[in-house]
């Protein structure tokens, strides 16, 4: 929307089946902004102020990495796209690949809706990765 390029409604309902979507609005994206070479969005579906349908796409050169939404706890939502964004841009100066990358975001914003700060304020990246896992055991 800031870039006043239109794409699916934000927030709308069943938002896995907009994915498409999203993916022919980052392509425009790409044609107007042709110097940059990775493109991202989260996808957020609001069941409730506490339950959220969270996913994300990134572009990287012609592939797409998709995170189908799933389901997450939500205390505060604020943030979860910043920290996407910044466990998204961790794992591309790490040197990871883009799926990985995508993957390390989603988490990182999934951690940041779980707090009351605008922020995630993960360990260390294995529990990050626990996260993405869907794995609720703790380690101490």
């Amino acid at each position: 929307m800031c870039l006043d390029i239109e794409g699916p409604e934000a927030g709308g309902k069943d938002i896995g089946a907009k994915i498409d979507g999203f993916k022919e609005m980052i392509g425009r994206v790409k044609k107007e902004y042709s110097g940059a070479t990775l493109f991202a969005t989260t996808l957020r579906e609001v069941e409730s102020a506490n339950l959220h349908m969270w996913g994300a796409i990134v572009s990287h050169g012609d592939d797409f990495c998709v995170v189908e939404p799933r389901e997450i706890g939500v205390l505060d939502r604020i943030g979860g796209g910043d920290e996407f964004v910044g466990g998204l841009l961790y794992g591309v100066l790490k040197g990871w690949s883009a799926e990985k990358s995508t993957q390390f975001g989603w988490a990182t914003g999934a951690l940041a809706a779980t707090m009351l700060t605008d922020c995630a304020q993960p360990a260390d990246e294995d529990q990050v990765w626990s996260i993405w896992q869907g794995n609720a055991r703790v380690k101490r």
